[in-house]
């Protein structure tokens, strides 16, 4: 394959990869979610966002469709960039709870 072809392939993977990030950010969605609604693995979902697998057509209408786009606008350049997303396990929140003292035994 000549050498402009790999880098191609790069560039269209590396678009893919912002602009899933980018709608699913603006969606506050999770990559396990888009994954359920598209049909995928998470970790598929993953490798996809970090440029790492090409994706087929048919991938590519089940991301789209999941994330409410069109096909096209997960391959073209977006004038905006993808908002971090915190990642992680969600921090449990601290409630004081009022604890009732313990009865003395009789």
């Amino acid at each position: 394959m000549a050498d402009n072809t790999i880098s191609r392939h790069e560039a269209v993977r590396q678009r893919l990869s912002t602009n899933l990030k980018l709608f699913r950010g603006k969606q506050s969605m999770s990559q396990e979610t888009l994954a359920q609604r598209a049909g995928l693995h998470r970790t598929q979902v993953g490798q996809i966002e970090r440029g790492l697998a090409s994706v087929t057509l048919d991938t590519l209408v089940s991301l789209a469709l999941a994330l409410g786009v069109s096909e096209v606008q997960l391959l073209t350049d977006q004038d905006e960039l993808p908002t971090p997303i915190k990642t992680g396990r969600k921090k449990s929140v601290d409630v004081d709870i009022e604890r009732k003292p313990r009865r003395e035994a009789d």
